[in-house]
């Protein structure tokens, strides 16, 4: 403040306070705002943004904190929801196509189709349908399904999401009438409480030996 500036009124000190605090959240660095979306998790990546201009909007008060409080979330949440494209996990199995392991647009993943084939090793956990002979083997399908959810939830951790936000899944099953008891067991283990919408179909075959497939959608 310069010489020929007035000092401010006593009662004027605590909204200066809070101009310069608002101030500060606004042209705050990418580092703090990441800081803001570690602490809430990955999954609340719009709550933190609207609680960031919450915050904001009480610390300045009126219709200028409501304003100032929209600038601000909309700053905190849209750096983390602009980032619409393939999504690709280190921690899932190889596509066996040109596609990724998911999709982002907006707060939406779309998951690919994904198998029980463990990433780095592609080994099934279960064992495969068949042999390199093409001879069928017996295989354990709880085993199957069990990692293919566990793929699924790697996809979609790494992605900034959770199993928690899934909203639909897609399975496919190689042998119906041999296989629903077991998956179906082992789908409940993960989704009894979080009742996305489902649908199972039989099909012939799926590309690699094995004998379950699913895909899902999921909020980010």
């Amino acid at each position: 403040m310069t010489s020929e500036e007035p000092e401010p009124e006593e009662e004027d000190i605590p909204f200066l306070h809070r101009l310069e605090l608002i101030k500060e959240l606004i042209e705050a660095p990418d580092e703090v705002i990441e800081a803001l979306y570690d602490a809430y998790g990955k999954s609340m990546i719009y709550s933190a943004g609207g609680a960031a201009g919450a915050a904001a909007g009480v610390v300045l008060g009126g219709p200028v904190g409501g304003i100032v409080g929209g600038v601000v979330g909309k700053k905190t949440a849209g750096k983390f929801t602009n980032d619409d494209g393939p999504i690709f996990s280190e921690n899932a199995p190889t596509a066996v196509g040109a596609y990724p392991h998911a999709h982002r647009v907006g707060n939406l993943l779309f998951v690919s189709g994904i198998g029980p084939r463990q990433a780095g090793t592609d080994e099934i956990p279960g064992g495969p349908i068949r042999d390199a002979d093409g001879n069928l083997l017996d295989y354990d399908i709880r085993a199957q399904t069990r990692a293919v959810i566990e793929n699924i939830k790697a996809i979609l951790e790494d992605a900034g999401s959770s199993l928690d936000n899934v909203v639909d899944c897609l399975s496919f099953l190689i042998n119906m009438d041999q296989d629903f008891a077991g998956y179906n067991e082992v789908y409940a283990e993960y989704f009894s409480e979080i009742q996305c919408a489902r649908t199972t179909v039989a099909v012939r075959a799926l590309p690699t030996p094995i004998a379950v497939e699913l895909k899902v959608v999921a909020k980010i």
